[in-house]
């Protein structure tokens, strides 16, 4: 085998053993130089390393000699009288602790009460003492324990540095009693990082225990239960009504079902001197609307509404399922029924807050049938609002209107009817001087011809047939529960917010949404029994500015004869015919406005 010949001059030779004995030599020779410089240095007198030397500060100690100005901060995570007491023992026992020590002065103390030590959010006094820090108003600042301070790490630690760090000169020390743990002393960080992770984990622990003890209270049947406006509970979970703080909810409820606006309520609340869970007699809208929304005002019980997600950012949430809940209807005594409770939320779901408008039905003579409505109530749909009125016919009566209305809408015509024997509709004949009635998807107008065929009365009242699709307006007085106000001295009212009744008509007759609709009006009667009759299936779509598009340009002969035969049978007492208040199927059994009146007259002289 052939190896590769390497010349010899081009090997590093290792050194040999008199090589390294004269490098040895030589290294002991020059320390022994540099000792000799420095000795020689000493016995003349000249300045050595030594004299130039400058030691470290002593090993920082909350006794040192020096004046030390100490804040004290102090912390309870609840508001109970057992944390309330220990604050106080606290304050105490620091400020004879800080007046005893020599070179202490008390700057000042800081304390949060009731508030959570896993976050900084809602921590004013702390967040107070941060603020003197940077302006150097302390020296030394004294707590009880690091759980104290804070509970999550990542805090407790930033703000510690921060105090180091804000003044590099002059330096915030933390001194934790318990751990026995001053943050300026350099061999308590290692400790110091320990006891602030136990504290963070001491908190998610306790976390996690509750969350665990909450699902068991629910899957047991506990509910957890507190005192609220109107309810205190007793030692085994149970609600009990006070008679005295239950007259501020009802009195909240049934003035909210009449009409009045939460700020309203308030303003009456506080005029009033009512207290409130609190024992304050200021009330704002706030809290009349957060009154109305719980459910135990009505009797039921919900467990677990909200939850915290993150125990650390204490940020409360809607339970959406992700933990489990219950809900118990029936549960204690209601303060009001859960219709009464029901119509204030339908009250408070519509556009403009106008209280619940009672619902009229006519059961008798022409106009039998016939729904009298609010236009801008939407306690009630179009299914509630059809079967009221079909709840006033006969079987057979009701077949009859139904086919009616068949043949009015095109969907079954008689074949020998179907080319010969078609009208054309009435709002081909639409003019200046027509009373007309426009509908769009927010609201109702009227032209000034229906105001001048009614006589510019004051109040007029809507009824609508949700079978036969006519609206008849006709004069009313002040006393009618579904009357609108139709003219107020010289001020004519041509335009009312409907949009519950638009709502309604436009998803009837599948109009569209975007457009609005004219229907022109036919007036009938005399006296105060005269009325304007809308056909709401003659229509035509207003596109633009005087520009129209017709909907149905024809009907049924059978049906324009059976109508002008209607029309013509509807004599003076139909007309003054004013109908009965019926319970409404949205809602269920509640007082009329009457009766609600007169309730919150008799609560505002007791009050």
């Amino acid at each position: 085998m052939n190896v590769e010949h390497i010349p010899a001059e081009d090997v590093d030779m290792l050194p040999c053993g008199a090589d390294w004995q004269s490098r040895h030599l030589e290294s002991e020779k020059r320390k022994a130089e540099i000792r000799d410089r420095i000795h020689k240095q000493a016995e003349q007198g000249q300045k050595t390393a030594k004299d130039y030397f400058r030691p470290a500060k002593p090993t920082p100690s909350i006794y040192d000699s020096d004046l030390k100005r100490v804040a004290v901060y102090a912390r309870v995570s609840t508001s109970s009288e057992e944390q309330i007491s220990s604050i106080e023992n606290q304050t105490l026992y620091y400020t004879k602790k800080i007046a005893e020590t020599e070179n202490w002065n008390l700057q000042d103390i800081y304390s949060d009460e009731g508030k959570s030590g896993t976050s900084l959010r809602k921590r004013d006094a702390f967040k107070r003492m941060m603020r003197d820090a940077k302006d150097q108003k302390m020296d030394l600042i004294i707590c009880a324990s690091i759980s104290r301070f804070a509970r999550n790490f990542s805090d407790c630690m930033t703000q510690i540095a921060a105090l180091k760090t804000m003044h590099p000169a002059h330096p915030i020390g933390v001194y934790f009693e318990t751990e026995n743990i001053y943050t300026l002393n350099p061999s308590s960080q290692y400790s110091l990082d320990i006891q602030a992770l136990l504290a963070d984990w001491e908190s998610g622990n306790k976390s996690r225990r509750m969350i665990l003890s909450y699902d068991q209270r629910i899957m047991t049947g506990q509910y957890p239960v507190a005192d609220l406006m109107g309810y205190r509970h007793t030692k085994d979970g149970q609600l009990v009504i006070e008679p005295e703080e239950a007259k501020t909810v009802r009195f909240i409820f049934l003035a909210f079902i009449q009409g009045y606006n939460y700020d309203q309520i308030a303003t009456i609340l506080t005029q009033k001197k009512r207290s409130t869970l609190r024992g304050r007699q200021e009330w704002n809208g706030v809290m009349v609307a957060n009154i109305m929304k719980n459910e135990r005002r009505w009797g039921d019980l919900e467990a677990r509404k909200s939850i915290v997600v993150d125990y650390k950012l204490g940020k409360v949430t809607k339970n959406n399922g992700n933990r489990c809940s219950a809900y118990v209807p029936e549960h204690h005594e209601a303060i009001v029924s859960p219709e009464i409770a029901r119509a204030a939320h339908l009250v408070a779901s519509s556009s403009k807050k106008c209280g619940v408008q009672d619902v009229v039905v006519i059961r008798q003579g022409a106009l039998k049938g016939f729904v009298g409505i609010h236009p801008n109530w939407n306690g009630i749909n179009a299914e509630s609002i059809r079967s009221l009125c079909l709840s006033t016919y006969l079987p057979e009566e009701v077949a009859k209107l139904n086919k009616m209305a068949e043949m009015r809408s095109g969907k079954k015509l008689d074949m020998a009817l179907l080319s010969d024997y078609l009208t054309v509709s009435g709002t081909c004949f639409i003019n200046q001087s027509s009373p007309v009635m426009t509908i769009s998807k927010n609201g109702i107008r009227f032209s000034k011809a229906c105001h001048t065929r009614l006589d510019d009365c004051e109040y007029v009242e809507l009824l609508y047939h949700p079978i036969l699709q006519v609206v008849i307006l006709r004069k009313s007085d002040h006393g009618s529960s579904t009357a609108m106000h139709w003219r107020d001295n010289n001020d004519v009212h041509s335009a009312f917010s409907a949009r519950a009744f638009s709502g309604l008509v436009f998803q009837t007759l599948n109009w569209r949404r975007n457009c609005r609709y004219q229907c022109r009006g036919i007036c009938r009667g005399h006296g105060n029994a005269k009325f304007l009759i809308f056909e709401l299936d003659e229509s035509r779509i207003l596109t633009g500015k005087n520009q129209y598009e017709q909907e149905n340009c024809s009907m049924n002969l059978k049906c324009r004869l059976y109508r002008s035969k209607w029309v013509q049978s509807i004599t003076v007492s139909d007309v003054m015919e004013s109908g009965q208040v019926v319970e409404n199927p949205m809602i269920g059994a509640i007082p009329s406005r009457n009766e609600v009146q007169r309730e919150l007259d008799d609560l505002l002289m007791s009050m």
